[in-house]
Parts: C-alpha cells; structure tokens; sequence
C-alpha cells in the first residue's frame, strides 16, 4: 500500500491490514439438480476440512405445541441410520481423527464433521446417511436426554436469565421460547411429529452444504451431487410472522448468592444497513475490558465480576442487551450506573480515539476467527442463508470502517428508550423488581 494511502486511512481513524492474506482463496457457489445449495472455499495450506450441512429451521418455525421440536430431530439425526448403528456413525469420523457434532439456533439447524483432508470422502458419506437415512432409533431414551438438558439449563443462572429475557422481549412468538423447548412440550412430541417436522423442512430448497479446507473442488462437488442428489422436494414451507417486542420486567425468585440481571432494547434483522452500527454501538457499550460498562461497573465501582453486552441479529428482528450478575444489594446501583452510561452514548458522540479501538476490535475478532476452517464454513453458510450470496471480508471491513461518531450516537437515541426495554432478573428478589431509571 502506498505511503499516502496509509497516512490517508489513518489521518480518517481508519485501521490498515498491510497483507489482505484472506483475499487469496475465493469461494464458490454451485446448485446440485434438486436445488441444495453448495458453497465450497478450497485452502491448499490446512491439513483438514470443515464440512456443514444446514437447514433453514430453528425454534422460530416451531408451534407452541412441539417447541424444541428442531432441537429434539437434531439429537435424534445420531441414533442410527438403515445401515448404520449410532456408535458406528460416529466411529466413522472419531476412527480416522475426525469430529462430528450439530448444533440448533433459533433460525438453522447444523450438522457438521472436522476431518483430515483425505477422509473428506468418508465425512460426505456419514453426513448423507445421518440425513438421508436417519430411522430416529431410541426416541424415548434421547427425550429423558434432553430434558435432562433443559433442567440443566435452568439450574444454570447465567444460562437461564437470557432464556427469561427473550421470553419477556418476544412474548407472543416462537423466537422468544427456549431453544430447546419446555419440559412439557419435548414430553408430548411424538416421533410421527418429528418426521413431518423433518419433511417439511429438510429438503433441498431450505439446505446448504459449506465446505471450507483442503479438497479438491470438482471431486467433492461430484460426490455431494452423488449422495445428495436424490433428495426430494416434499412439501411448500412455511414461513412465520414477523416478532412484536415485548416490555416489562421478568423475576425468577432463586435463593442463590447473586442476581442476575439482563435488559434489552430493540434492535435490526441480520439484513438492515445499520447492523455495523449496531456492532460499534455494542461494542462501545460492553463489547471488552476497554468497554464503558466494563470500565464503569466493574473497575471503578468494584459491583460485578461479569458485566457485558450483547447482541443478536434474525431474519426479521433483533435485540441489544446487556448482562450483569451482583449482590442483591447492589442490583439496583448497577442497573442505575448502566443506564447512566447509556444516556451518555445517546447526548455525546463517541470520541475518535474510542470509535476507532472498538472498530479495530471488531476488525480483529472477525479476522481472527477466520483463521479456523469451522469459522470460515459457518460463515459462508449463514451468509447464504440471509443475504443470498457470500459476503466478502473486504466489504465487511469497509462497511465498519465507514461507520462514524454520529451514526452511532444518532442509533444510540433511537435504540435506547426506557419504555422499549425488557428486562429479566433472576435471584433472590423476594418478589421486588428493580426499577428502570
């Protein structure tokens, strides 16, 4: 880079990557014949291969009835196929030093293998066959699992509290239930359930296959379109309603040590121009150690070991919070100091000094991540997923480099209103809620 754009980029706030090594690889898209989605991105210098098949479903396309029904046909997916047992699924891939795991979101359901680079053939196999040829073996067994799992969450105060939050900031939509579901509707699904479930969403229209690491393109491209070809579309999905939020605050009487406090305000879909705002705004609040938050409550007021904020972007909403565990003493001080902190970030702008730390973090964290092939291949997937295409990095860092000082005051006003915030405690309230400033 020359010498006058460097100055240039500084002189404007702006952080400088002097080598843009993640512009060396570029990733593919293709369409097998039934329309499953394959987005491949080939790096010659890794020794593995990171390889994900996701669904277009998550608890938010759930009824009330069968909620954590997504979660429950993830587990089951492991439980043995027509031709083989659980234990042999996951022999396949542990035998040859791989790992095989899946995961439920609100939104997508993922099944993915980690291998060396020359079992990839193996990973392509066992991936079709869990979702191709699953049979859904030892349900009732797999259901003691999981609410084995809900009960584990709830006992878990700081897992727990944003279970509560979301409740309160989307009371009348799926998107705000657990992920997992509830004791009672995990005990009522049935497995006649779960297959319609799973043939309504599990088919190639609502399915991507990412595959980031060291393969050959045109030999994987041919094995996928082998293995998955033959899956059929079965059905129209169905899509949901756009979430209204919620206010007000929610209490969990615990007879524990600390309460837990998490709030929330309104935020944008995955899609909305402003979600780099959001992100700086987010970081300036309570994204780190250097965080107003951080600095504020826990540095120089001593009230909290865990202090941060957070956000979450959807298809047709989001949310901006902020999380805290303190003695029950001093809940009502530490909400009072966040909101102080709050109001300064709507009546002053950030200055450049500070906008620009956060922006660089940001920067950092997304650059950083990008070094794992895991990372690289849940992004392409997700990004196929809301935005239709593949994001570029560079766009990315230029949209947070264009992100000023006003923008991120003007969202501050828009965002943080008290008459538009959730809140959720959970401890020993004694039926008292703290009140919003």
């Amino acid at each position: 880079m020359a010498a006058e754009a460097i100055a240039a980029a500084e002189a404007e706030g702006r952080g400088i990557l002097l080598e843009s090594t993640y512009t060396q690889f570029s990733p593919t898209v293709r369409t097998l014949d039934n329309g499953l989605t394959v987005a491949m991105e080939s790096l010659p210098h890794v020794h593995s291969v990171s390889i994900g098949v996701w669904i277009g479903a998550g608890s938010a396309n759930e009824i009330e009835e069968h909620a954590g029904i997504s979660h429950f046909l993830e587990h089951l997916l492991f439980k043995g196929t027509t031709t083989r047992a659980s234990r042999e699924l996951m022999q396949a891939i542990e035998n040859q030093g791989g790992q095989m795991n899946a995961f439920t979101s609100r939104e997508h359901t993922c099944v993915y293998v980690r291998c060396l680079s020359h079992h990839v053939s193996t990973a392509i196999q066992i991936l079709a066959d869990i979702m191709l040829h699953s049979t859904f073996n030892d349900m009732d067994k797999e259901r003691q699992v999981i609410l084995e799992e809900i009960a584990t969450s709830i006992d878990v105060p700081d897992e727990h509290i944003h279970d509560l939050l979301t409740r309160r900031l989307w009371p009348e939509h799926p998107i705000g239930r657990p992920i997992a579901g509830s004791l009672e509707s995990v005990t009522r699904t049935s497995l006649e359930d779960v297959r319609a479930y799973k043939g309504q969403y599990y088919q190639p229209g609502n399915m991507y296959i990412s595959v980031v690491g060291k393969f050959d393109e045109e030999l994987v491209f041919k094995e996928l379109r082998d293995e998955f070809g033959s899956l059929e579309v079965s059905s129209e999905i169905s899509g949901f309603s756009t979430p209204k939020f919620g206010t007000g605050i929610e209490l969990d009487d615990r007879n524990i040590a600390q309460d837990h406090v998490a709030f929330a305000f309104p935020g944008v879909a995955i899609t909305d121009e402003r979600r780099y705002v959001y992100d700086l705004l987010g970081s300036t609040l309570g994204g780190g150690s250097t965080s107003r938050l951080f600095e504020r409550i826990r540095e120089k007021e001593g009230l909290a070991y865990a202090i941060y904020s957070y956000g979450s972007a959807f298809a047709d909403t989001g949310m901006i919070g902020v999380y805290a565990a303190v003695a029950p003493e001093n809940l009502q001080k530490t909400i009072d100091l966040c909101f102080e902190e709050i109001v300064k970030l709507r009546d002053e702008a950030v200055p450049e000094e500070e906008l620009v730390g956060n922006r660089e973090q940001l920067k950092g964290n997304l650059l950083i991540a990008l070094e794992g092939t895991f990372n690289r291949m849940a992004r392409m997937a997700r990004s196929l997923m809301f935005f239709g295409r593949i994001l570029t990095i560079e766009e990315i860092l230029s949209a947070l480099d264009a992100v000023t000082a006003e923008d991120v005051q003007l969202l501050a006003n828009e965002t943080f209103a008290v008459d538009r915030c959730a809140m959720a405690v959970l401890g020993p309230t004694q039926g008292n809620a703290p009140t919003l400033p």
